[in-house]
């Protein structure tokens, strides 16, 4: 038995043999469609709950997640893999920044030039440190507790950094500023705030860290003691 249908004014004949791959053409064309129809933060969410069970070791309750985003399995599994394919190439990413890093490490200076890896990866210098991995890197981290122990061109390049790209330093800022100075984060802190405000002193600083120690989130330090004013 023989039928036909129009495909952009054309008439197409559907014969048995070429039934199966034009109704997986049709198939995915109107998931690919369905899932471009929901919005990039919806998708995240999607993605979300999925790795949920995932993380859970858990068969993925299908008919209540259909029934909870209206969205078909189809496209969530496409959303899915598409994100995989995101996390797969940050991973390759991450690994080639780490390598570069190591390469580009000068025992001299202490530090690494990303300056240079940043231009070899053609992607911006906040981005590379964000994907560098520590753990799977051979430079040695420093520490530089006292302020004694940064040479005056050091606490120039940190203050510089810091200016240049954070407005308001967080904490997770603070790990990328250890990151590119090469210096655990904390004396980073502690070098920057002495430097600019000279109300930090080695012993509030000491006091500062132990209250972060015992949970105080940083908006609480800042309220208890009031040194950036």
């Amino acid at each position: 038995m023989l039928s036909c249908f129009k495909l952009k004014g054309a008439a197409v004949r559907i014969t048995q043999s070429t039934r199966p791959a034009l109704l997986s053409f049709i198939t995915r064309r109107h998931y690919a469609s369905e899932l471009g129809a929901i919005s990039l933060e919806r998708q995240q969410e999607i993605v979300a709950a999925l790795r949920m069970y995932q993380k859970d070791k858990v068969a993925v309750p299908w008919f209540e997640m259909v029934r909870r985003f209206r969205i078909s399995q189809v496209a969530m599994e496409q959303a899915l893999a598409a994100d995989n394919a995101r996390l797969q190439k940050r991973i390759e990413q991450s690994a080639r920044v780490t390598q570069l890093a190591d390469r580009a490490y000068n025992e001299q200076r202490g530090r690494c030039d990303w300056e240079s890896v940043a231009r070899y990866m053609d992607i911006p210098l906040i981005e590379c440190l964000r994907l560098f991995d520590a753990s799977h890197s051979t430079v040695p981290v420093r520490s530089l507790p006292n302020t004694t122990d940064w040479s005056a061109d050091e606490l120039l390049t940190l203050k510089s950094f810091v200016t240049e790209h954070f407005s308001a330093v967080t904490v997770n800022e603070w790990r990328l500023v250890g990151v590119y100075m090469n210096v655990e984060h904390n004396d980073c802190f502690m070098a920057y705030g002495i430097c600019t405000f000279p109300r930090i002193t080695p012993d509030l600083y000491k006091a500062i860290t132990q209250h972060r120690n015992n949970g105080l989130k940083w908006k609480d330090t800042f309220e208890k003691y009031p040194i950036f004013g």
